[in-house]
């Protein structure tokens, strides 16, 4: 579904769809009105009502008992309304809370089911708008205008209704123009929604850009395009100037039309009152009374109509939220299955065939092999061939088009998705770390372990030494996304994280692509001796790396086109594997060779 379907759907129900989300809380919500409508009586219908009182009665009669009872009873609604507005305020920020929270959460957790291959399309700065800012502008509509919009509408009615009791053409006149105000304002706040709509979608690629500038600050100042990046920010930031004046133009003939009600109402009863004084139909308090609330009801009115702009310009931000709750979620992130105890570690693909969703070319034809469980086997093959394809579809982060994989002989669209990725640990290339201590990023893979057991895997993957030299030890904190710590020091904690989570499936995903030679060496042996039980997967483009593997697959275009040992596979002097080991050595030897300037 796409943003516009949403819109033509969505545009004309935007009030019930903020009352939707209401629905829940009605118990509240009937308790704010019944406030807010005892609020009214005592704020301005007694005041006004007063003044009638005041001009036929009390003065004329030198009444000056009901004169100081009058002025009580002012002063006490004065206080009393105090009250209500307190209260109301209560009700109204805690039900908007209650409501954009409970909304947050449901965008955020809707994400965490949707397809992996969703967030190739979409931006995370666009993402996090829609979980974040989009739920705001809702929180801001309910907490600030709801309250005075349900005031608004009780306020007309309740007004109405005592103009009615005063002359029925009162109420007739006032009832008529406000409908018709209704009308004007409603043909104008079309414009301010799509307006806007185009505003959000401006903040958005702000917010997006702003976000990438921020987390690529080394990557600019290295290329020394610092001025750029400015330059470029700068640029979108007056694109979204540029819409929000569209949008500031667009409210500005709303509040126009708005603001035209109040001399047009009051002129219009004043003409009407007159005619019925003369015709003795009338007294002269209960003109001014008439005009008291006909001034209060233009006014409620006008504040009736700007919260009803309010509820239109949110309706954008509903579109969003509706757009993204409308993409189906993943199989595998939703349907329960099998839930084994821990794995032997068996893994069997057989003849899966893959292609990214929307690609026609196939990143894996028909491959095919089984690895017992207890094995090391290693993945090689040119960059693009499909090594890390496979691990995405173990995981389930894609399904295969043809074939299956199988994980201790079952399917694994049989088994429990949480459960089979609880059964592997994976470190790779690309390390993604939390901000936090270390302690932190190792207790994700698993939250109950002990400070032994992080302090045991961080010396099993390199890091004692470093921990050691720091002063707080485990509570370190390594920065956002791990900044404070160097490459090699990112993947020897990722390793260790693995190692922690202690899955019977271990996934080695050019996890030592940032070490050197001899810290690798140490690193593989300490992953031989603690994985005696694990299947230990190994990806990598450094076929060093992989000499101590039971077995090697290599892969050349999405196929499997040679397995064997590693001295089998270099008498195959043809083959794949004999030339990409060749190559490598050759590279070693030119470095070897090149004399130092």
């Amino acid at each position: 579904m796409n943003a516009s379907t949403v819109s033509q759907q969505k545009k004309n129900r935007d009030g019930r769809r903020v009352l939707a989300f209401l629905r829940p809380y009605k118990k509240w919500v009937i308790a704010d009105s019944v406030v807010i409508a005892i609020s009214q009586v005592f704020s301005a219908l007694i005041p006004t009502l007063a003044l009638s009182w005041l001009l036929d009665t009390i003065i004329p009669n030198e009444n000056h008992s009901w004169l100081w009872g009058l002025m009580w009873l002012l002063i006490f609604s004065a206080i009393f309304d105090l009250v209500m507005m307190v209260i109301d305020e209560y009700f109204c920020h805690q039900t908007a809370k209650t409501v954009t929270n409970w909304q947050k959460l449901r965008l955020f957790s809707h994400l965490q089911v949707l397809p992996y291959s969703f967030y190739h399309n979409n931006s995370s700065g666009e993402l996090l708008a829609r979980v974040s800012d989009d739920p705001d502008t809702l929180h801001n509509f309910l907490a600030w205008e709801g309250s005075t919009f349900m005031a608004s509408v009780q306020g007309v009615i309740i007004y109405s209704l005592v103009l009615l009791w005063i002359h029925p053409y009162l109420m007739i006149t006032s009832v008529v123009l406000g409908i018709i105000f209704y009308w004007t304002s409603n043909y104008v706040g079309i414009r301010t929604r799509a307006a806007s709509a185009d505003a959000r979608q401006e903040a958005s690629r702000y917010l997006e850009r702003l976000r990438e500038s921020v987390t690529g600050i080394h990557l600019s100042r290295v290329m020394g395009v610092s001025e750029n990046e400015v330059d470029s920010v700068v640029a979108i930031r007056n694109s979204f100037v540029k819409h929000s004046i569209k949008e500031l133009k667009a409210r500005m003939q709303s509040v126009v039309v708005i603001a035209s009600y109040n001399g047009f109402a009051l002129g219009i009863v004043y003409l009407i009152s007159t005619l019925l004084i003369w015709n003795d139909n009338l007294t002269s308090g209960q003109m001014l009374t008439a005009g008291g609330l006909v001034t209060i009801a233009a006014n409620e009115m006008q504040r009736l109509l700007r919260n009803w702009l309010s509820v239109r310009r949110t309706g954008p931000a509903l579109d969003r939220s509706d757009i993204l709750l409308s993409n189906q979620p993943a199989d595998a992130e939703i349907k329960k299955g099998i839930r084994g105890e821990r794995a032997s570690g068996r893994i069997r693909l057989k003849e899966v065939t893959f292609a990214y969703p929307e690609k026609e070319e196939n990143v894996l034809s028909g491959v095919t092999f089984d690895i017992q469980a207890g094995e090391k086997v290693a993945l090689v093959g040119p960059s693009g061939s499909g090594k890390s394809t496979i691990v995405d579809l173990l995981f389930r982060l894609y399904e295969t088009n043809k074939g299956q994989i199988e994980v201790d002989g079952r399917n694994i669209t049989e088994w429990d998705t949480a459960w089979l990725r609880s059964q592997i640990a994976i470190v790779t290339q690309d390390v993604q770390l939390r901000s936090g201590s270390l302690a932190d990023n190792l207790r994700i893979g698993k939250a109950d372990a002990t400070d032994e057991e992080l302090l045991k895997a961080l010396q099993d993957s390199g890091l004692e030494e470093l921990v050691d030299s720091l002063p707080e030890g485990l509570n370190t904190m390594v920065g956002e996304r791990g900044s404070l710590l160097s490459g090699g020091q990112k993947q020897r904690l990722s390793l260790a994280r693995a190692i922690i989570k202690d899955a019977p499936i271990l996934i080695l995903d050019e996890a030592s692509s940032a070490l050197d030679p001899i810290t690798e060496t140490k690193i593989n042996e300490s992953v031989l001796k603690t994985g005696k039980k694990q299947t230990i997967l190994i990806i990598s483009h450094r076929l060093s790396t992989v000499l101590s593997a039971d077995k090697i697959i290599v892969l050349e275009n999405g196929a499997i086109v040679e397995q064997g040992g590693h001295a089998d596979l270099l008498n195959n002097t043809n083959g794949v594997y004999a030339r990409l080991f060749g190559r490598e050595v050759e590279i070693g030897e030119e470095t070897m060779n090149t004399p130092v300037i």
